[in-house]
């Protein structure tokens, strides 16, 4: 699937290995009669090593135009889907975190490592949350590519997606 014209190579492509999280909501506590506002520590760690690891795989300096990102979360398959019977391969993930969720902190990790300069600047996308194979761990695969100036639109209003 291209995205609305796009015809350029993926430009940065990383593994993020262990399972994938979500981006956790903020969290507020008293200080002093003032409220302090905070990111859930398991979100600003996962974020942190991605980050460091994008940062070791991209040596330029930050995107400020128009890209495309894909995230493909592959998260660890439990026991009960192990059996002989049940597929081998990737199978879809339909529990929590929420895809959105999946998306947010890898955007945050990409702006955090200088992959892009502003998480804004992602215009299009794809993202999809599966369970591993048989024979696979958990990961996040995370590709980005520049998109054209202008997207393409068919005579019915809709972009041309392919």
């Amino acid at each position: 699937m291209i995205c609305w014209g796009c015809w350029m190579e993926w430009e940065f492509e990383c593994l993020v290995p262990g399972p994938p999280i979500g981006k956790g909501r903020p969290r507020g506590t008293s200080v002093g009669g003032y409220v302090r506002m905070y990111t859930p520590k398991g979100t600003s760690e996962w974020t942190r090593a991605a980050a460091l690891l994008m940062r070791s795989e991209w040596r330029k300096p930050p995107v400020d135009s128009h890209v495309e990102v894909e995230v493909l979360a592959v998260f660890p398959r439990p026991k009960r889907l192990m059996r002989k019977r049940d597929p081998e391969g990737r199978i879809w993930f339909g529990s929590k975190p929420d895809k959105d969720n999946v998306d947010k902190i890898v955007l945050d990790s990409l702006v955090m490592a200088g992959v892009i300069r502003d998480d804004a600047k992602v215009v299009c996308g794809r993202e999809m949350k599966v369970y591993a194979s048989k024979f696979e761990g958990p990961g996040l695969w995370v590709r980005m590519r520049l998109v054209a100036e202008a997207p393409a639109f068919g005579s019915d209003g809709w972009p041309e997606w392919d």
